[in-house]
């Protein structure tokens, strides 16, 4: 049985030492993507630029993933926008108004996410029957398992 607890657990810091996995994590971590830039300015005259959030939400591993288009103040001149640079975010109606007036391309350009993304975003719901998985696997083996006669080998 501790074969399996040690493998189980080398397998969990696998995944937690995983670039792209936010393990040991609680609340949202929270990326902004640069989508396209625009023509209208802010009130003080700033650069606009669709944006993207992405919001990955954790409970000790990631679980969920949710996004919503916001407008960026440009200027840091780097695709990863850092919290200070969002302007607003857009509601379903700012768009539709921002998209009849003109300033937003109508459709959309859609957020660019990995497979990875994806993947490691929901890594505490997959990581459950994987573990379920493994221990029925060993089981079946008997791996982990002592003799019968309760002798331990030498």
């Amino acid at each position: 049985m501790r074969r399996v607890a040690f493998i189980l657990a080398a397998f969990v810091l696998m995944l937690a030492t995983h670039p792209h996995a936010h393990a040991a994590e609680f609340g949202t971590r929270h990326r902004y993507q640069h989508l396209q830039d625009l023509t209208a300015k802010g009130p003080k005259g700033e650069a606009l630029a669709l944006g993207y959030e992405t919001a990955t939400h954790s409970f000790l591993l990631p679980y969920n993933m949710t996004g919503r288009y916001v407008l960026l103040v440009r200027g840091s001149g780097t695709d990863m926008f850092a919290g200070r640079d969002i302007y607003h975010d857009l509601s379903l109606e700012k768009i539709n108004e921002m998209q009849r007036a003109g300033t937003l391309p109508n459709p959309l350009p859609r957020p660019r996410h990995t497979i990875f993304n994806h993947i490691f975003a929901y890594v505490l719901w997959w990581c459950i029957p994987v573990t379920l998985l493994f221990i029925w696997m060993f089981s079946k083996l008997g791996i982990g398992s002592r003799p019968s006669n309760g002798t331990r080998p030498a």
